[in-house]
């Protein structure tokens, strides 16, 4: 089907930086896995992929090079969904090759949905996922489902491809957000042929969510706050006058209406200086509580929206020609990872219509990196904690599991890392 309203867009202001940050090490890909209970019928999945792509049609765009900006343009190149064929995360934009910039995969009983941070979100292609699991299943068990008619997700194709960053700017000056100083840096061999490493924790969301109420805290602190522990047992003493400096990002969605499939979040950087603290988990998570809250505040959210507009609306930043700015966004992303050590993000309860639920076993979601970043998601009584890592070590990512059940709560590991025992 042909989009005919959308013909082209610049990319969203959270997307620019993407196109020229890409890498072998680092394609800014993330995948997000649907687990079912009964092998993929490849055949069904394609139909059910036809009919979801009508309703994104941000997903069915390539991007090109203009003089001064990176852009999408619609394009009549349908996906192709393929028995997976290769490792996690793998580079799909390419600037010499106009492709579509996401891919459907699927082994066993397991679909996996890869997408290139340029065209979407966490939240924005989980969006997607759930319509394709929604309409495969549907044509699967028909007799059953006969009675489910229609998602919760029902965007026009202007909400689907709102930029809400420009929606929702203004020119509010935000509050001071502390300063931190250069973070701690995980140090170590990384994988010969740019793989990466991951390794999945299966866990009783409620037991997480009953030891971060006896801490006072929220989930996404607790596992920022063990995140922070794991990361401190490898470092050196010298290294502690460095803090451990996680980045996390925020859902805007939550705070600002919009059913955008585009880009549309923040990040916030919580730290823990080991010199300056007792360095129990006690101590991080009242630092962290105290960070979460001011970082969640409207005024630092509505900050953190205008500060993705700062590049757009400088003038000189405006009429300078794309290779310039390339070359800018690419020093400007080398200064922020000197500043984190690692990144935390919670993608939050997935939700599907309660007929569906007998069908399915789980979901997962992980994200390319440079460095070590965990994912966390909850469907059902279950969260998902994945680590994706370039280093051939998993010692972080031990650390962390043992952690947990440390406080009695259970894990059940899955992992492609030959590290892991």
């Amino acid at each position: 089907m042909s989009h005919p309203k959308f013909q082209w867009a610049s990319l969203d202001t959270a997307a620019k930086i993407f196109p020229c940050t890409t890498s072998r090490r680092d394609s800014k890909v993330f995948r997000i896995v649907c687990e079912l209970k009964e092998p993929i019928q490849p055949q069904k999945l394609q139909e059910a992929l036809d009919k979801t792509i009508d309703s994104f049609p941000g997903f069915q765009t390539v991007i090109k090079r203009g003089l001064f900006w990176y852009y999408l343009e619609h394009t009549d190149k349908m996906p192709v969904v393929r028995q997976e064929y290769r490792s996690p995360c793998p580079q799909l934009y390419d600037k010499d090759v106009q492709k579509l910039l996401f891919e459907v995969t699927y082994f066993d009983c397991r679909v996996n949905l890869e997408v290139f941070h340029a065209i979407s979100d966490g939240t924005g292609a989980m969006h997607f996922l759930r319509v394709l699991i929604f309409h495969y299943l549907k044509m699967i068990h028909k007799k059953e489902l006969s009675a489910l008619t229609e998602m919760d997700y029902d965007a026009s194709e202007t909400q689907s491809i709102d930029d809400s960053f420009e929606r929702y700017a203004n020119h509010q000056k935000g509050p001071k957000i502390p300063k931190v100083k250069d973070a701690f840096s995980l140090r170590g061999a990384k994988t010969l042929d740019y793989s990466m490493n991951v390794i999945v924790g299966t866990v009783p969301v409620q037991k997480l969510l009953d030891a971060s109420h006896k801490c006072g805290i929220s989930l996404t602190i607790l596992l920022c706050s063990l995140m922070i522990l794991a990361i401190h047992e490898e470092m050196p003493v010298e290294a502690e006058k460095h803090p451990v400096v996680l980045a996390v990002p925020i859902n805007l969605r939550n705070h600002f209406h919009s059913a955008s499939t585009r880009n549309f979040f923040g990040v916030m950087e919580v730290s823990y200086d080991f010199s300056k603290g007792s360095g129990t988990l006690q101590d991080i998570a009242k630092k962290l509580n105290e960070r979460f809250k001011a970082g969640l505040s409207p005024e630092e959210l509505q900050y953190r929206v205008n500060q993705y507009m700062v590049l757009i609306k400088n003038p000189v930043a405006r009429v300078s020609p794309l290779f310039l700015k390339d070359e800018g966004m690419r020093f400007g992303n080398y200064i922020v990872s000197k500043k984190e050590t690692s990144a935390v993000s919670n993608v939050g309860i997935v939700r599907m219509p309660d007929e569906l639920m007998p069908f399915i076993e789980k979901f997962e979601v992980f994200v390319s990196t440079e460095k070590l970043q965990m994912c966390s998601l909850t469907f059902g009584e279950k969260m998902t904690v994945s680590f994706s890592s370039a280093f051939v070590n998993a010692d972080v990512q031990r650390n962390f599991f043992r952690s947990l059940t440390a406080l009695g709560i259970p894990v059940e590991i899955d992992t492609n890392s030959s590290d892991v025992k």
